[in-house]
């Protein structure tokens, strides 16, 4: 069957149709371009750490960033040794975020990756109003560098910021209700700052375990044993036991407390080190009942 057969079978009123079709696919050859949009190739965002890694995870769109962290959560940054395989994540990276303190992983990554690192001028970031002030700064500075996802990561900001927020009058409350605010401890000085923010008395500090001398635990205990501590909070990441001597000379509660989120995120560390805090304060609160009931006891005698 010739060409000019078929179009003679044609309905006429159908011809306007076919011209437009025809004009369309012609312009989407002509232009390179097919029908759907190529989506955006993915880029790869390395942080320093978990703290880092979940604020750039709650800010930037997941569907074009990929987020990884380097340092595990339960390892100290000072102590950590870099694998071939952080290297090798650092070397993919498109953006590499770190603190100023971590060098390790300012020593490696590609030559073209941008670079983000931050000076946190010595805050604590696991304390809420520091998390808050860090998320902020991360998303002016993510916008500098992707503008065209700034309205996203502003919208995310906000979302992030009043989780944090909520979290953060939660905690406070509990405490409160606890009535253990304004009550004095002993701690780590990776510590000091989530524990003055959650309302403590930090009477007492701490630095890592091979700097704390006899000495130092002396002095510490007898601070401990005159401001009334509670209980003595050292830090998972720089020593697990760096206080536990102070802690049995008192007689009161050690605890540890973690500096890096887990893999659940900011919010359940936040509320995890409460629960610990918590947990321990009842127990110094039975030991003190029992202790007031056995002098009593001995009065009556």
């Amino acid at each position: 069957m010739s060409k000019k057969l078929i179009f003679q079978d044609l309905n006429p009123a159908l011809l306007p149709a076919l011209l437009l079709l025809l004009i369309v696919c012609l312009l989407a050859g002509c232009s390179g371009r097919s029908d759907a949009v190529a989506p955006k190739s993915v880029r790869v965002v390395v942080a320093s750490d978990t703290i880092l890694s979940g604020m750039l995870s709650s800010l930037l769109p997941p569907k074009i960033y990929s987020v990884v962290a380097i340092l595990p959560p339960g390892q100290c940054p000072g102590h950590y040794d870099v694998k071939l395989s952080d290297v090798e994540k650092i070397k993919r990276a498109d953006l590499i975020v770190s603190f100023k303190e971590m060098s390790f992983i300012n020593k490696n990554g590609p030559a073209g990756a941008e670079r983000l690192v931050i000076d946190t001028e010595g805050h604590n970031w696991m304390a809420p109003d520091s998390y808050l002030r860090g998320l902020e700064y991360l998303a002016g500075r993510l916008s500098k560098y992707s503008p065209e996802d700034r309205n996203e990561i502003m919208s995310r900001l906000g979302k992030a910021a009043n989780e944090v927020r909520a979290c953060a009058d939660s905690v406070k409350g509990r405490i409160r209700h606890a009535g253990i605010a304004g009550r004095a401890v002993i701690a780590s000085s990776m510590q000091k700052g989530p524990l003055e923010w959650m309302g403590f008395r930090v009477v007492g500090e701490y630095g890592r375990p091979e700097s704390l001398s006899a000495r130092e635990v002396v002095r510490l205990s007898k601070t401990g044993k005159e401001q009334g501590a509670i209980f003595v909070a050292d830090n998972l990441q720089s020593g697990p036991d760096a206080g536990k001597g102070i802690a049995e000379s008192l007689g009161i509660p050690h605890i540890v407390l973690t500096n890096f989120p887990s893999e659940k995120g900011y919010l359940a560390a936040l509320e995890e080190n409460v629960e610990i805090i918590l947990a321990a304060a009842a127990i110094q609160k039975t030991a003190f009942k029992d202790s007031r009931g056995r002098e009593d006891e001995t009065r009556q005698r």
